[in-house]
């Protein structure tokens, strides 16, 4: 009845009406109705669906308004989402208006360098969000130099502590020397997580710094209050991000909810 792809001579008008006059549909691979059909029928390969099969079904749920298939494209490519370069998937929630994972992908973007991000993805990902990223990263390296040259104050010294200037002097060479150094190491800068996991490891090397001030320090820099700055402008970014730039499909509606509402079903009007 479908002749998927053909270029088959057809008498107009008579198009569906046996298997000698197929309906043509050019847009439609093979590959894509026969997923088509692993959806309606939930009837996969053993080896499951590969990831152009995935572009596929995305491909036909935009020209055939399937949810089905949209739904199954999706929760397929969220399960393996380690899988891809996060640029990979912003791309696809760009082009098919998929909002499920845009901020978690652009929170894993962030940690990428510039440089490291190919340039045929920077013009998939668009203007808005390239202009987003950079102007983030900038923000971040900002803030990250500002948290290493600062080191947290020393609101009050331990009552065991017997040298307050010699403990504040050595508190901060020891923040300048090891968590400035592990943030802005040219080589191989440490993310904020793993710097404080380094820093915390310095207990035998902390000079005259009081080991009960140490202690609270310490504490102080797990709390991570200046960190969280970082983390939330990252988060603020992506769900604007995420907001203005996709827009998510209205859901098609099953064949009885049309029936509820007195309106014909697609096979009804074809």
């Amino acid at each position: 009845m479908f002749s998927v792809g053909s270029q088959l001579p057809l008498t107009v008008g008579m198009e569906g009406s046996s298997d000698d006059h197929p309906i043509i549909i050019p847009e439609l691979s093979m590959n894509m109705f026969e997923l088509f059909l692993s959806v309606a029928y939930n009837n996969w390969k053993p080896e499951g669906p590969t990831h152009d099969d995935v572009l596929d079904l995305l491909r036909f749920s935009n020209k055939f308004m399937s949810q089905k298939a949209r739904d199954v494209a999706i929760n397929h490519l969220h399960e393996r989402r380690f899988q891809h370069k996060p640029y990979e998937l912003l791309a696809l929630c760009l082009e098919f208006s998929i909002s499920k994972f845009f901020v978690p992908a652009f929170r894993r973007l962030v940690e990428f360098r510039i440089h490291d991000i190919p340039g045929p993805v920077r013009r998939r990902l668009g203007f808005e969000v390239w202009n987003a990223f950079v102007d983030l990263k900038e923000l971040l390296d900002e803030h990250n130099r500002i948290v290493a040259c600062e080191e947290p104050p020393i609101v009050t010294h331990s009552p065991y502590c017997t040298d307050n200037t010699a403990c504040f002097i050595d508190w901060r060479q020891l923040w300048w020397n090891s968590m400035a150094r592990f943030l802005l190491d040219g080589r191989n800068p440490q993310k904020f997580h793993e710097a404080i996991e380094r820093f915390q490891e310095l207990g035998p090397e902390i000079g005259r710094v009081n080991l009960e001030c140490w202690k609270m320090l310490l504490q102080t820099v797990k709390n991570a209050t200046a960190f969280c700055l970082a983390f939330d402008l990252v988060e603020e970014t992506a769900q604007q991000l995420s907001a203005a730039l996709i827009t998510e499909p209205a859901p098609m509606l099953t064949k009885a909810e049309l029936d509820t509402l007195g309106l014909p079903s697609h096979e009804e009007i074809l």
